[in-house]
């Protein structure tokens, strides 16, 4: 004879409550689900040195009149 161990409605109660617990047997809270990855923060987004680009832009300027200048005068 079967003992009480055995039967089939003892094999679906264990099975449901090792489900119940996250499938590991012994533990009593079921093992929460993994955190999802974060993404990388965004840089820092640096602002633009004005007087650094104004004064590239002038000088850009002056080159560039002066090589005008050269060209039509020769």
């Amino acid at each position: 004879m079967d003992s009480s161990r055995d039967t089939p409605e003892s094999l679906l109660s264990a099975a449901l409550r090792a489900q119940a617990v996250g499938g590991q047997p012994g533990n009593a809270a079921p093992t929460p689900p993994p955190m999802p990855m974060a993404p990388p923060p965004a840089p820092a987004r640096r602002r633009l040195p004005v007087g650094q680009v104004l004064l590239f832009a002038m000088l850009l300027g002056i080159v560039a009149g002066g090589v005008v200048g050269v060209l039509t005068l020769g």
